[in-house]
């Protein structure tokens, strides 16, 4: 199963999002600075009519299959903000206080 970086992307954009809302109206909430992501990803050259290159993430001993292609390690530190440029406020129920 070959899993995009945008759709991994997509998918955390997505985890967060629920966090989110879970975090509604709780009393203890967390704030994302950063979100530091490191994916495997297979990186492959394809010679179709709208061939280039595509970036697949791999999953724990995942191998890629046909074509020509190189294994890297990519890291991504992303800033998460709301739609709006607020802060990302979760859920906790560890007890702690955030204060500004």
């Amino acid at each position: 199963m070959e899993i995009g970086l945008a759709e991994t992307i997509k998918a955390l954009r997505g985890e967060l999002a629920q966090a989110m809302a879970d975090g509604e109206g709780q009393p203890v909430r967390l704030r994302v600075q950063s979100v530091k992501l490191d994916v495997q990803v297979a990186v492959t050259a394809s010679a179709e009519a709208q061939g280039g290159v595509k970036f697949w993430v791999l999953s724990a001993g995942g191998k890629t299959t046909g074509g020509v292609s190189a294994t890297h390690t990519v890291s991504l530190e992303l800033s998460a903000e709301t739609a709006n440029g607020g802060s990302v406020l979760t859920n906790s129920g560890r007890g702690a206080v955030l204060e500004d």
